[in-house]
């Protein structure tokens, strides 16, 4: 089956090329074949074969002969003035590939799994951008929610992810750990419920906590989601032996805005980094709070990118920088005593 976008002449297949574009154009301005095959550097003969063979594929005359020139048609001319648009943006693009080349620049594709939320990072480009003004920096929007499948493709150079790919090929640097809070209202049932600090544990909220609410999170995973609705289900069913009867429920928020302003409306609680929800929390004067969780967990982000790097760019000074200022915007990382973490999310 022929594809939608591609081009059909009569005899059914794909005709029209650039060298085709460039003939018309050609004869249009010279009036001969002649002199057209000239201005291309090539002969007479093999202009005019190709400019019936492509007369014969879009099954329509492109030129009348009238005396000594040649004159466009009307369908000649709708094709002049397409070939005219297409041809001069082939230049532009040209001239743009050769002062690429002559500047030595390069493109370095970066994706994260959730932009909005990594307030150190344009200052950590801004910072890559001055020590490498040659190279351009492209944040890949699309790959937000598949960071490991578009380094696996070759669709990303680098990128920061909780979650990074188990591949010797890529390597893979911690840039920063952060501990995961719980943010809602502070009448919401469960920031009432650790405020309370029985059995949490200092106002921490436990996993138990959460039955009969809603979680507010990013996207991060069928198998993620599914080790929370474990935590909640088996602290619950310790302190009470009774299983929980519904299931855990969850809304997933692709943009941090966008959660952040479900939890102050009181539509669930969010889990969110720490320092994500510092700013907000601070923001809403009161309106908002944070609690840690019990046991606590943390998540690592990390720097990712293959390791062979066949285009040679700065990727691991890339990673240096990233690192630097997100210990600077965050601090550094905590480091926990000999005590286990819990690892409920990633």
């Amino acid at each position: 089956m022929q594809a939608a976008h591609e081009p059909v002449g009569a005899s059914g297949n794909a005709c029209l090329e650039i060298r085709h574009l460039r003939l018309v154009s050609a004869i249009a301005l010279e009036g001969s074949v002649t002199k057209a095959a000239s201005c291309l550097h090539f002969s007479q003969s093999a202009a005019s074969h190709q400019l019936v063979e492509l007369e014969k594929n879009l099954g329509v005359r492109l030129f009348d002969r009238i005396g000594k020139r040649m004159v466009l048609t009307a369908a000649g001319t709708r094709l002049l003035e397409s070939a005219g648009r297409v041809l001069a943006e082939l230049a532009v693009v040209e001239r743009d590939l050769v002062a690429y080349r002559s500047a030595g620049r390069s493109s370095l594709r970066v994706t994260t799994s959730c932009y909005t939320s990594y307030r150190w990072l344009p200052a950590a480009l801004a910072q890559f951008a001055e020590t490498y003004p040659r190279v351009d920096v492209t944040i890949v929007l699309e790959a937000t929610r598949r960071t490991t499948e578009a380094l696996l493709a070759d669709e990303v150079d680098f990128a920061i992810t909780t979650d990074p790919p188990r591949d010797e090929a890529f390597s893979c640097e911690p840039v920063v750990t952060s501990e995961v809070v719980v943010m809602g209202r502070p009448d919401h049932v469960v920031m009432t419920r650790g405020a309370s600090g029985r059995g949490s544990g200092h106002g921490r909220v436990a996993w138990r906590d959460f039955r009969h609410a809603t979680i507010l999170m990013p996207d991060q995973g069928a198998a993620n989601f599914a080790r929370i609705e474990a935590a909640v289900r088996d602290g619950w069913e310790r302190e009470s032996g009774e299983r929980l009867s519904q299931p855990v429920r969850f809304q997933t928020i692709p943009l941090t805005e966008a959660l952040v302003e479900l939890a102050s409306c009181g539509t669930g609680v969010a889990l969110a980094d720490a320092w994500i929800a510092a700013p907000h929390v601070v923001a809403s004067r009161g309106g908002l709070i944070a609690r840690p969780l019990h046991p606590p967990v943390t998540r690592t982000f990390h720097a990712v990118y293959r390791r062979a790097n066949p285009r040679g760019l700065p990727l691991a000074e890339l990673a240096r920088i990233v690192r630097r200022e997100s210990e600077r915007a965050i601090g550094p990382a905590k480091k926990t005593a000999k005590k286990k973490r819990a690892s409920a999310t990633r």
